[in-house]
């Protein structure tokens, strides 16, 4: 029978990965210099609910709902579920998870058409601690159905469906570091930092560099084991499809987590 593999082994290529992750960013900023792309700056408020529910020592269901403003406009709208598998107290997998964005026409350079989408996911996360700071990496991998609207003949609207398929690969990392006490726990305050990357692909992809990174940098406290909440600058960089247009988005991120755990009942 094959030994499971030493953590410090899992540990180390996780920190190869946030390398390779930044390199990543090194290379995309950089292609992203070549020709001329128009570029807005615009002012966002997100507010984020999140719960995860515990329903056996092994597997679980996690919940996220997403309230996101451009300003006085309305961004976005997102429900996501997922099916939680718990390999071991780090690591955690989410073999199937579904959501729907609710999408809308916002900010100085607004879609031509009111475009949903429906996605399925699948995610690895992985959870270690660097002295006193707790480190959280996750990798999630998206197949996302686009809406597609278009004009007829007659200048009517057409629906087409869900008919835009794209795949998206995210990696995040996250640093929360407690500031009143030791570790994180009950009544800790404490700062969070976590960046995010996105590349796409797809038919109706054209730009094939890295197309979105999302910084936050906050504070958060952490009321109980299962309650949380946090809040600080978020800054977005979006660069649309075509890589002709680009969004520079920042404002404030909020997010309140209450998780429940039924497996001891």
């Amino acid at each position: 029978m094959k030994s499971p593999e030493p953590k410090k082994s899992i540990t180390s290529r996780l920190k190869l990965g946030m390398l390779a992750s930044l390199l990543f960013i090194i290379v995309g900023s950089a292609s992203a210099q070549n020709g001329t792309r128009e570029t807005v700056n615009q002012s966002i408020g997100w507010l984020s609910l999140n719960s995860n529910m515990k329903l056996h020592s092994k597997f679980g269901i996690s919940l996220d709902v997403q309230i996101r403003q451009a300003g006085t406009d309305a961004m976005q709208r997102q429900v996501t579920a997922g099916f939680d598998y718990f390999v071991t107290k780090s690591l955690t997998i989410i073999p199937l998870g579904l959501s729907h964005v609710w999408n809308y026409q916002y900010g100085k350079q607004p879609a031509a058409f009111v475009n949903d989408e429906n996605r399925i996911f699948q995610s690895i996360a992985y959870k270690h601690k660097i002295s006193r700071i707790a480190v959280s990496h996750r990798f999630k991998v998206e197949e996302r159905f686009l809406q597609v609207h278009t004009k007829g003949a007659s200048d009517e609207v057409i629906d087409n469906g869900y008919t835009n398929k794209q795949v998206r690969f995210r990696y995040r990392a996250m640093f929360n570091i407690p500031i009143n006490h030791d570790k994180m726990g009950p009544k800790t305050v404490y700062l969070s930092i976590w960046d995010e990357i996105f590349m796409s692909r797809g038919k109706s992809v054209t730009f094939n560099a890295p197309d979105q990174n999302r910084i936050f940098v906050g504070l958060g406290y952490q009321v109980t084991k299962d309650f949380s909440f946090q809040g600080g600058y978020f800054l977005q960089t979006l660069i649309k499809s075509n890589g002709t247009k680009q969004e520079n988005n920042a404002g404030i991120y909020l997010q309140m987590n209450y998780n429940f755990d039924f497996s001891k009942k």
